[in-house]
């Protein structure tokens, strides 16, 4: 408990500061005195506990004994107790020995190495609740597992730590820390797997408990009789490899590793929790920002008003941690309408849980409501192919606002199947802007059939916005966006050295023999944006796309080009989506060539 570890962390403190303060054997005489009033205080303490009453048996001797066979049989728990000898004893091989070892081959003093306990103490306080929770909401073997794995990095720290360095203190208190946060990680995790997994509620529980007890009490004792063994046959090895120091202690860490391991590969084979995997677990604080995730959970667990609960469900957003699932979704369900539009937007940014994407898909078959358009969004950022079902439903709702939006997301999604029902969707949208749902959606898609119509629409538009959002639509059927947005953004502020310089980079592709026609006429053309003549340089960019050569070119891209010249003709240098369009579509031409 945090009162127990708290109260040893100040004892500890104390007999450090005796040990150092004093000489000799009274020191510690001192301190085992005090210790023994200590004792018989608690002992008086504990007798005014009050007591369970005992069950009643009619033969409780025979009962318990062939309870005890029976239990003998059970292979779940005899392989849980295995693995809980191969850990408790590699543990003890690893830690049984850390005071002489940090005395005698690290060079710490004696109240120095009591205080290494402090920090152990301290490893476990700061982690209690976090372990607790952990096990409680993942199930005990994921932590268990991940538990093991902290373990193991412990005999390779200390065998790594500086001898009679000014920074050995410092990195034994850290190792210890870790000590901490890892042994209480196992110490939770094994507890609350052996009560909830393997000891039956019903039947022969007092049996499993006695032999539990009989067992770890026996283990407990071995580890550090082993270790004492196996310290006093390695006591004469002393040697050095590279910058590492081999001593009678390498043996004990390397003994510690083989164990852990081997308990690492017999867990496996424990009876399964509905739970997730080690893999997954370990994800958990691998993904996103763990520590951020965390403390945008305690806020709001703790958090009452609106703004509070808006605020912390936007962080968990932020965070993209997995360990924020499960409050996401419960925010879902929130009396207030931001809370859950938050908790929506929020979950469209982190990655795609499998709950999440359920979570979300079950919220969307409730009807539609003001939440559905952030719902459809949220579900095509997600990624998750289980929801292009769902919203091909969606885009045949018979609201437009949510079929525009299920557009939007069945592109994000890749679903190339609604392509079809799209282009009708395009083809038949009355509605200015709705329609730039399905321009965005086919480009996306890139469906070349589209490309007359697009241009046609393009033509057309008049709102600046509009036409940047169907000229990058032309762009990706064209293929790829990237190029084009760079060069989007620097054309907007200054078109005619912008174009200049894309001409002038087009024609360091055009490497090929047969092409020196074609760079005669990029020269010409970069020339005259430069001069500033951006009339005469669209006519001669509209020259260019007429006169390549386009025999073995991919259709998509002749049909691209075709558009743009026709399109150069009629409005020069007044569109610039057109001139970016040409160059851009130039730049994939000569890239492919």
């Amino acid at each position: 408990s945090m009162s127990t570890t708290i109260a040893s962390i100040i004892v500890t403190f104390a007999a450090s500061f005796v040990i150092d303060a004093g000489t000799g054997l009274n020191r510690f005489m001192i301190l085992i005195a005090v210790g023994i009033c200590f004792g018989f205080l608690g002992i008086w303490s504990y007798a005014d506990m009050p007591a369970e009453p005992p069950e009643r048996h009619q033969n409780p001797e025979a009962g318990h004994f062939r309870g005890m066979w029976q239990v003998l049989h059970d292979r779940s728990f005899l392989l849980f107790l295995a693995v809980l000898a191969l850990v408790t004893i590699g543990d003890a091989l690893a830690l049984s020995f850390i005071p002489l070892f940090a005395k005698r081959e690290v060079g710490l003093s004696e109240g120095s190495v009591v205080l290494l306990s402090v920090g152990t103490y301290i490893g476990a306080l700061v982690s209690s609740y976090l372990w607790g929770w952990m096990a409680d909401r993942y199930g005990s073997q994921p932590v268990m597992q991940f538990s093991i794995a902290l373990l193991l990095a412990l005999p390779i720290a200390w065998f790594l730590i500086p001898r009679y360095s000014y920074l050995s203190m410092m990195l034994a208190l850290t190792v210890s820390f870790l000590g901490g946060i890892a042994t209480l990680a196992w110490q939770i995790s094994w507890v609350r797997y052996l009560y909830v997994n393997v000891i039956p509620a019903d039947k022969n529980k007092s049996a499993y408990i006695a032999l539990y007890y009989a067992w770890i009490s026996l283990v407990s004792a071995i580890g550090p009789l082993l270790a004492g063994q196996v310290l006093d046959i390695s006591a004469n090895i002393r040697a050095s490899f590279l910058i590492f120091t081999i001593d009678p202690y390498t043996s004990l860490y390397g003994s510690s590793l083989v164990l852990l391991v081997i308990g690492l590969v017999v867990m496996s084979r424990l009876r399964a929790e509905d739970a997730p995997t080690f893999r997954h677990f370990t994800g958990l604080f691998l993904r996103g920002n763990p520590i951020r995730a965390l403390e945008s959970l305690v806020q709001y667990n703790f958090s009452v008003d609106e703004i509070t609960r808006v605020v912390t469900t936007e962080r968990m957003g932020d965070a993209k941690s997995p360990l924020s699932t499960n409050e996401l979704i419960a925010a879902l369900n929130d009396p207030s309408f931001n809370v859950r539009y938050e908790a929506i937007h929020s979950i469209g940014r982190m990655p795609a849980e499998p709950e999440l994407v359920e979570a979300l898909l079950s919220k969307l078959n409730e009807g539609p409501s003001e939440l559905s358009f952030e719902i459809i969004r949220s579900l095509g950022r997600l990624g998750d192919k289980r929801a292009i079902e769902p919203l091909r439903r969606m885009l045949f709702s018979g609201y437009q606002l949510l079929e525009a939006s299920s557009a939007r997301a069945l592109a994000m999604l890749g679903d190339k199947e609604s392509i079809p029902h799209l282009l009708n969707k395009f083809k038949s949208e009355s509605n200015e802007i709705l329609r730039l749902a399905y321009v965005s959606a086919l480009g996306t898609l890139r469906c070349a059939e589209a490309g007359g119509d697009l241009f046609s629409l393009l033509r057309q538009t008049q709102v600046e916005a509009q036409r940047a959002e169907i000229g990058l639509a032309l762009a990706r059927i064209a293929g790829g966006e990237r190029c084009y947005m760079q060069q989007w953004r620097s054309l907007c502020s200054n078109p005619n050295l912008t174009a200049a310089q894309i001409l002038l980079d087009l024609k360091k592709l055009a490497k090929q023999p047969q092409m020196k026609p074609f760079t005669v006429q990029v020269e010409a053309c970069s020339r005259a944006f430069a001069q500033g003549d951006s009339a005469r340089g669209a006519a001669l960019l509209k020259k260019m796309l007429d006169q390549l050569p386009k025999d073995h070119l991919d259709p998509i891209l002749v049909s691209v080009l075709d558009g743009c010249a026709g399109n150069l003709a009629e409005f020069g240098d007044t569109r610039l989506e057109f001139i970016l369009l040409s160059l851009h579509t130039l730049d994939l031409v000569l890239r492919q060539n």
